[in-house]
């Protein structure tokens, strides 16, 4: 099972496909089971198949965001 450092830099990992992966709206961490994960929240229509089922040992989800996600002002 991962560690608490192995999740920090998972995350740090993994908010890079915030802008290298078409889709990707945003990333945090989650828990599946009592272990934690890296949930990834994708705009409907993309490909997840540019994301690892894991990262550095932590599992990576893909979650469904709704719909496109735009910012408020």
């Amino acid at each position: 099972m991962a560690d608490d450092s192995d999740v920090e830099a998972a995350l740090v990992a993994a908010a890079r496909w915030l802008d290298d992966v078409p889709g990707v709206v945003g990333v945090g961490q989650g828990e599946a089971e009592g272990a934690p994960t890296i949930d990834v929240w994708m705009t409907p229509g993309h490909d997840p198949g540019r994301l690892p089922s894991q990262l550095l040992g932590v599992p990576v989800r893909v979650r469904d965001s709704g719909g496109p996600v735009e910012a408020g002002g």
